[in-house]
């Protein structure tokens, strides 16, 4: 059984919220018709708290533009950076993984030590938008198919040994999902959203000569998505 993340549970309780204020009408007036933005820069504020990835932060930029009276296209690049309040857990977790991996490979065997975690990586995304509300285009309920790419290269070092590895991480996703984007005032846009997809990712272990060590398990294929945007329309 998946159990939601608290992440997760907070991007469901903003989608409800969102959803009761626009019901109540307390959001503030429509763009008038015909004059809706076409344009929407985006960031991912949940992401400089933690990224798609394991032990990294996501800065990321989108845009996104009306195609149609009901439908849009969006792109998105992210950098990847270290997260270091998460160093902690990574040290416990990839410190256990990277010395069973070196062990099985036939180097000397490397016990328990904190580790070091440095992370660098990329990621894109592309997505279709077709709105189901009345409204036109950029806001209201959407269903999305949504791909995405993501490379990560994380530099382990072993503190107390003159150990240190080299794990690389890619990660591809194909996602249906679902959202609502909402036009505060004449630009502020609030978009949030949730799916399932399929998930294909590559786990490698290398030592400091480049030379392949060790494959992780790649772990469930199912996907489950959520997140928050905020921008600037236009």
């Amino acid at each position: 059984m998946i159990r939601p993340s608290t992440t997760t549970r907070f991007i469901c309780f903003t989608f409800l919220v969102l959803l009761a204020l626009r019901g109540l009408g307390q959001a503030t007036d429509p763009v008038a018709p015909g004059r809706a933005p076409k344009n929407i820069i985006k960031l991912a504020p949940l992401g400089f708290i933690h990224g798609q990835l394991p032990f990294s932060v996501e800065s990321r930029l989108g845009f996104e533009r009306v195609i149609g009276p009901h439908s849009s296209v969006a792109v998105a690049y992210s950098h990847l950076g270290t997260n270091k309040p998460f160093n902690f857990v990574g040290s416990v977790a990839l410190s256990a993984a990277i010395s069973t991996a070196f062990t099985a490979a036939g180097y000397p065997t490397v016990v328990y030590t904190d580790t070091k975690i440095n992370t660098s990586g990329y990621r894109y995304q592309f997505q279709y938008k077709h709105y189901l509300s009345k409204k036109a285009a950029p806001e209201g309920l959407y269903l999305s198919p949504h791909f995405s790419y993501a490379k990560a290269d994380y530099d382990i070092r072993l503190k107390a040994f003159e150990v240190a590895a080299a794990i690389k991480m890619t990660n591809s996703n194909y996602n249906l999902l679902f959202g609502f984007q909402d036009i505060w005032g004449k630009h502020f846009v609030v978009d949030v959203f949730t799916g399932l997809g399929y998930r294909d990712r590559s786990i490698r272990i290398f030592d400091t000569q480049g030379k392949l060590v060790d494959t992780m398990p790649k772990g469930t294929a199912l996907k489950v998505s959520s997140g928050l945007n905020v921008g600037w329309a236009f």
